[in-house]
């Protein structure tokens, strides 16, 4: 019998090697798939760290996906060879191991436009659709192989399942048998426990998404030493700040100051509309770059517009655009929209602005309540919301995610004639996304580009051009500040998309067309949170405010971005600089202008005067965005 728990034991091992065996399999399919963004991944690399490190990833994500079945395996019982006791555990192996393999397939899939692991925030971000079997059925037409592939992988896992079971039609246990049985079942079961925490030292924590950076040479490549499973599970409970005491308050305030006061001129009050533009990221733009441009009349308003060529998101999602740009709040390793801290007392842009008497309001073509910009926009002090349900016509639907853009922004227009003055209006576009489809009468009107996404963008492109050639024979249009960005990046093609800091390259512009004067192309370092101090600040707002920007109008101001993707990446002095906070560490520094590929560290040849002061000058940031977040100060008190 002690036999027979042994060779059981040894089965259930052979089974889960198998299955790590299918997530190395994975992992090189989602290597070679997005080959290009891990152009620093050779040969050696890959097996040194890129594999040797996975191992104690896909370990943890292989124990917590089959805790049950090792528990149902080991469990000492007479059941264990029964068949509708073998059928039982086939089943649960099959369907726990076939989610998580096939997730690791679809990510795969899904990393051109994400730059990353998909989390538990990937989840929720898609919570308030109100089409979800719809976008299910998109992506079923566009990625229809893995259909078959699932089918293949579910004979596969039934093949492994039926190699590795008892053939032992009969089994009775003695006291003896149960004692032996038990040892073996508690000290497997204590083994995974320790296993899925990734260390057998007890006072360790968990492994994190973040301890990957321990074998990546760069950032990008946490995203390839990691699995889907582990990314998903370890975000599950990621909600909860920590309050960070590196500083004293004296201290803080030199280092990072999120105060602004006014300067004492007299406040203009123009009006300002903030269009927000899907996926429009800037490698897309002939005004930034020396190839083919797919923006011929953004590039035109960026000619006659403060803009820079290093702007910035700060954060990967759309649900993460809405609070840096509308309230200054940055996403960090955890995303405010959807934290229990976004029903903190926000101090947005818009509620600053109606205590000023703007009118203020938001608009965009999805169904109302979609992504929770609806909620985000109110908390934001955008009161009015207009939305697909107020558009009122279904033939503009686009089938999934809102009406097209040259019917919405056509919309927008003529809604704008209705607000009353000054007003502070926002838009965030559709169209340019997934599954990257036009109007029929666009069709073939446009260069077809290296992928579908560069039609759709020169689509949007040619909705602004007829938005702006509607809107700029208003009286109130000279009266207007426009300021024009993206959420985030989407597919890309040059290499320096493809770094730890291009994959959050955004245009960001400041268009009045009242002041020509203002038209510059710097390479001032910009980014979503500094939008709203920009506009108050431009307008003189009269009153002090927090902000976690700056006035990127301020020349005396020190320029800085900063954005976070399983590291903290600070970008300054013309550099981009990567902070491990679990091991709290500088592992990266790469010059923008001189290796724009990021293939050089220069951290050994940083100075450690340098070095100390990116550091402070991170951790400063952390522990005001956190404290502050914690305590709920995001309002100024004066």
């Amino acid at each position: 019998m002690n036999k027979l728990i042994v060779k059981n034991l040894l089965l259930l091992i052979t089974r889960l090697i198998c299955i790590m065996a299918l997530y190395q399999i994975c992992r090189l399919f989602y290597f070679f798939y997005n080959i290009e963004y891990f152009s620093s991944v050779d040969f050696s690399s890959y097996i040194n760290n890129i594999f040797i490190g996975s191992l104690k990833f896909d370990t943890s994500a292989v124990l917590y996906t089959n805790l049950l079945i090792i528990f149902l395996s080991l469990f000492p019982s007479n059941f264990r060879t029964k068949n509708l006791y073998k059928n039982i555990l086939k089943y649960i192996f099959i369907i726990f191991n076939f989610i998580g393999l096939i997730v690791n397939i679809f990510d795969t899939l899904y990393y051109p436009f994400s730059k990353n692991r998909f989390t538990i925030s990937s989840i929720k971000e898609f919570s308030n659709e109100k089409n979800p079997l719809s976008f299910a059925l998109e992506l079923g037409l566009d990625y229809w192989y893995v259909i078959p592939l699932g089918f293949g992988l579910v004979l596969l896992l039934n093949f492994i399942f039926k190699a590795t079971r008892l053939v032992q039609e009969k089994c009775k246990h003695n006291l003896i048998s149960v004692l032996f049985a038990t040892v073996i079942a508690l000290s497997s079961f204590t083994i995974s426990i320790y296993g899925c925490r990734g260390s057998f030292v007890y006072k360790n924590r968990p492994i994190t998404i973040s301890n990957a950076g321990k074998y990546a040479n760069s950032p990008n490549e946490i995203a390839l030493i990691i699995n889907t499973p582990f990314s998903i599970i370890r975000t599950l409970n990621k909600s909860e700040l920590k309050k960070k005491e590196f500083f004293s308050e004296d201290e803080l305030k030199k280092l990072y100051n999120t105060t602004y006061f006014p300067n004492g001129e007299e406040f203009k009050k123009k009006n300002v509309v903030v269009i927000i533009l899907e996926s429009m990221a800037s490698e897309y733009y002939g005004a930034y770059n020396e190839t083919f441009s797919y923006t011929p009349f953004l590039d035109s308003l960026i000619n006659n517009s403060y803009s820079s060529y290093n702007s910035f998101s700060n954060g990967r999602k759309s649900i993460d655009v809405m609070p840096s740009v509308l309230a200054s709040i940055p996403n960090t390793s955890f995303h405010f929209a959807l934290s229990k801290y976004c029903t903190n007392n926000l101090q947005g842009i818009g509620s600053l602005l109606l205590k000023e008497g703007y009118s203020t309001s938001f608009f965009h073509g999805a169904p109302n309540g979609s992504m929770g910009f609806q909620s985000m926009a109110s908390l934001c002090g955008l009161k009015e919301y207009y939305g697909m349900d107020d558009y009122n016509n279904d033939d503009d639907f686009d089938g999934l995610w809102g009406i097209w853009d040259d019917k919405f922004f056509n919309y927008f227009a003529d809604k704008m004639n209705t607000l009353q003055e000054p007003f502070l209006t926002g838009i965030f576009s559709c169209s340019s996304h997934h599954p990257f489809k036009i109007p029929k009468e666009y069709e073939n009107k446009f260069v077809k580009g290296k992928h579908p996404m560069h039609e759709c963008v020169q689509y949007t492109d040619h909705s602004l051009r007829l938005f702006f050639n509607k809107i700029k024979k208003t009286d109130w249009f000279k009266n207007t500040l426009f300021v024009i960005t993206a959420d985030h990046t989407n597919v890309s093609y040059g290499d320096k998309y493809h770094t730890s800091l291009g994959i959050f390259k955004v245009p960001i512009i400041f268009y009045d067309p009242s002041r020509p004067e203002i038209a510059e192309k710097t390479k001032d370092i910009i980014q979503h949170i500094d939008i709203m101090p920009s506009i108050l600040s431009y307008l003189n707002y009269p009153k002090p405010f927090k902000s976690f920007g700056a006035n990127i109008f301020d020349k005396k101001k020190e320029k800085f971005a900063i954005n976070y993707n399983n590291n903290y990446q600070l970008v300054i002095d013309n550099k981009s600089i990567i902070y491990s906070e679990i091991n709290d560490e500088i592992t990266n520094i790469y010059n923008l202008e001189n290796d724009p590929t990021f293939k050089t560290n220069i951290l050994n040849i940083t100075s450690s005067e340098k070095l100390m002061l990116y550091k402070q000058k991170i951790k400063a940031f952390i522990q005001t965005y956190n404290n502050t977040i914690i305590n709920n100060e995001l309002q100024y008190e004066g």
